[in-house]
């Protein structure tokens, strides 16, 4: 574990203390765990720590849907401005193109270590006059043109509106959505789709797990199915980056927003970059 995650988590810890306030012997029995935790385990790989992380702090901090209420919020403040950006993707040189940029936009939506700032919509504006930092945009459209069955693993409410805009865009019968099986931090459920009506557009199903990313092996033997069937899988998000960064797959692309150092380097960009790539490493 590289020294920023450790302080990632603790960031995310504090957050968490400071958003619930609980009792000063409930807060202590939780930071400590959490440090327990990452002194135990300091060569886990991210995603496998934060999945234990946020269990622990669902537990000591009896909340079973963390993040509740700001999913709800960020679902509908992008679903006011539907029809607008439906609007901006109709107008545009090249709309599936233009759907796909405010997707991987939509990935700024995040109530973990990153947390996204309180004016979302000045954010979304911004990004969309800032270009790709690495752009496989017009492969990816050539391989949805082409592809049978898409898989399309969402990350966060709030960037589900732009998933459903990009999905729409495509006009593509084979898309099934992807959602966690549980809730974990702002990421997508169930529950989510069906706020968004995302679920009227295409198959949703459940990956039957509570990473804040796709753990594949641990994932439903019907994801599973889904994953290994699949002729193009979309994955949005850092979380999911890291957690099928070493999966093999011939048609795999991340599309997300680069949100630490560590992703960056990784990626060979600067952190808030926009990201569209196949990238494949040993």
């Amino acid at each position: 574990m590289r020294h920023e995650c450790y302080f990632c988590i603790t960031k995310t810890v504090e957050k968490l203390i400071n958003k619930f306030e609980p009792k000063p012997v409930v807060a202590e029995d939780f930071v400590f765990s959490v440090h327990q935790l990452l002194g135990e385990n300091r060569d886990m790989a991210n995603p496998y720590l934060a999945t234990r992380v946020h269990r622990l702090a669902k537990e000591k901090l009896n909340h079973s849907n963390l993040f509740k209420q700001e999913k709800s919020q960020a679902n509908n403040l992008l679903l006011d401005q539907y029809d607008h950006w439906k609007s901006v993707i109709e107008q545009a040189d090249n709309p599936l193109y233009m759907a796909a940029k405010l997707a991987v936009i939509g990935n700024i939506i995040d109530y973990g270590a990153h947390s996204v700032e309180d004016d979302i919509i000045a954010q979304i504006h911004s990004l969309q006059q800032q270009d790709f930092k690495i752009d496989e945009t017009t492969e990816l459209i050539a391989k949805i043109k082409k592809a049978k069955r898409i898989l399309y693993l969402g990350d966060n409410a709030g960037e589900i509106v732009f998933d459903k805009l990009f999905i729409d865009t495509m006009q593509h019968h084979g898309v099934t959505y992807v959602v966690r099986g549980k809730s974990v931090i702002n990421d997508v459920t169930f529950e989510d789709t069906k706020q968004t009506g995302l679920d009227k557009i295409c198959r949703v199903i459940s990956n039957g797990y509570d990473a804040p990313s796709t753990l594949v092996e641990y994932c439903s033997n019907e994801f599973k199915d889904e994953y290994n069937k699949a002729d193009l899988i979309i994955s949005k998000g850092q979380g999911n980056f890291e957690g099928l960064l070493h999966k093999s797959h011939p048609n795999l692309y991340f599309m997300l927003i680069a949100k630490c150092n560590p992703m960056g380097e990784l990626l060979g960009v600067t952190k808030g970059d926009m990201v569209v790539t196949n990238l494949k490493t040993d």
